[in-house]
């Protein structure tokens, strides 16, 4: 017999975590870290016993795909991983910066040498669109899910009792078009899809808009002689950002004006980036292979040390400051909001989703009475939010996902909140009159 558990993303969009029974053989497809007002859920117990998985597939290299598996190691996990090679060499960056910052908090949940021990583990690489035999009537295959570099959606495919049986794993869905990533693979057929909805009830700004926004924004700033602040993921929303940097650099619209990437991080990312160009879309493709660096441009100064970060106060005047973290949890930006908030020249450009309960969003619904490292601030500057960057696909790009795909015995929406998760269940269910259930925490389903 097969069952399907949840144990982390169902009604909420951090901590994905599924496990997959087949007869004996025990299948985790991702183990996510829960983050914002979710955070505390990273300290439970795991609902089923580590040290029985005997695979570990991994999406892609988001925190809240991958940040609970050195917990899961230490709790005992001893299995085989798999994933593409791309997800690996992202993992071993975001990983190893995870356990710097949660070091400074208290309980720690995992150190450094967890997740060396996650990555002394066998691991085996995968690639779009290739299948694997895992055990005797056990495959998976792995297509491109086109959110960031390397993710993936995971079919696995079963034998039970002679009778054939498929499941689809989304991942996360990225939506078309991307300004970097390479478009997405669609199934065919499955009779289980579990799929994403973190923006099952919108639609998003059409992709053009938002950069020219993102210009006109950036360079409304400068013109008053101001400061551009950028809370940035490093994985995906910097290179993005980059790459769009670069276009208005080769226009003459920088000059003069030094940008900072002021993220060790996000610079070590942006290196695993140049090293899969066969991942990234034809334009960004041929510019490596030719020899010109996408991310790069003559106004550009990496900022890795610390000391090198300390140097960026010491140039006044206009300039643009992209750091880590994308909520502003974490990391440099916390500082540079701290020194430059007060000045109503400068701005604060959020260009990615911001979690409830984390300091991104409590800037974004009210600028007073902020607390930073412990000071608190009544920001000055301008705050703007930019959302159709989002590497997430909107609802009908969801729908795009699931539509065609043939033999559906029932669609499970997992990573969203209620009213999304909500809204797109009427949509499946009035569209295309399949049976379409909202996963709950912890829910046990046959498969």
């Amino acid at each position: 017999m097969a069952f399907y558990s949840s144990h982390g993303a169902a009604g909420e969009v951090t901590g994905s975590c599924h496990l997959l029974e087949i007869g004996h053989i025990k299948i985790l497809i991702d183990c996510g870290l829960f983050q914002g007002k979710e955070e505390s859920f990273n300290h439970e117990e795991f609902n089923f016993n580590p040290e029985d998985i005997n695979y570990l597939l991994i999406t892609h290299g988001h925190l809240d795909h991958i940040g609970r598996i050195p917990l899961l190691v230490k709790k005992g996990f001893n299995g085989q991983i798999i994933t593409t090679k791309a997800t690996y060499d992202i993992a071993q960056k975001m990983l190893k910066n995870a356990a710097g910052i949660l070091r400074e908090k208290k309980p720690v949940l995992y150190n450094e040498k967890h997740v060396e021990e996650a990555f002394e583990l066998p691991w085996y690489f995968i690639e779009y669109k290739e299948s694997l035999e895992l055990e005797e009537n056990i495959k998976i295959t792995f297509k491109n899910a086109g959110h960031i570099l390397g993710s993936a959606s995971i079919k696995v495919e079963f034998i039970e009792d002679t009778i054939s049986k498929s499941i689809v794993f989304s991942g996360d869905i990225g939506q078309t078009p991307r300004i970097i990533t390479s478009k997405i693979d669609f199934w065919d057929e499955a009779n289980y899809i579990f799929v994403e909805s973190t923006y099952g009830g919108r639609s998003h700004k059409e992709l053009e808009l938002s950069i020219e926004e993102f210009k006109s924004k950036v360079i409304e700033t400068l013109d008053r002689k101001g400061i551009v602040l950028l809370p940035s993921f490093a994985l995906e929303r910097t290179q993005e950002i980059l790459y769009i940097l670069k276009q208005m650099s080769n226009e003459g619209l920088l000059e003069n004006v030094p940008v900072y990437l002021d993220s060790p991080l996000a610079i070590d990312v942006t290196k695993v980036f140049i090293s899969h160009p066969h991942l990234l879309n034809n334009q960004i493709y041929k510019l490596i292979k030719r020899g010109d660096n996408p991310f790069y441009f003559k106004e550009l100064i990496h900022s890795y040390t610390k000391e090198e970060s300390i140097e960026i106060n010491n140039h006044h005047g206009k300039k643009i400051i992209i750091a880590g973290s994308g909520m502003c949890e974490g990391g440099r930006i916390p500082h540079h909001i701290l020194r430059y908030a007060n000045d109503k020249r400068n701005m604060i450009l959020f260009i990615g989703y911001q979690v409830e309960g984390t300091l991104g969003k409590k800037i974004l619904q009210d600028k007073l009475n902020i607390n930073i490292e412990n000071k608190e601030l009544d920001i000055n500057a301008q705050i703007h939010m930019i959302d159709g960057f989002s590497a997430h696909a909107d609802q009908d790009g969801l729908f795009e996902f699931i539509k065609d795909v043939k033999d559906i015995y029932c669609v499970y929406l997992i990573h969203g909140n209620t009213n999304a998760l909500n809204d797109f269940k009427s949509k499946i269910h009035d569209e295309l009159k399949d049976k379409v259930h909202i996963v709950k925490m912890k829910e046990r389903i046959y498969i």
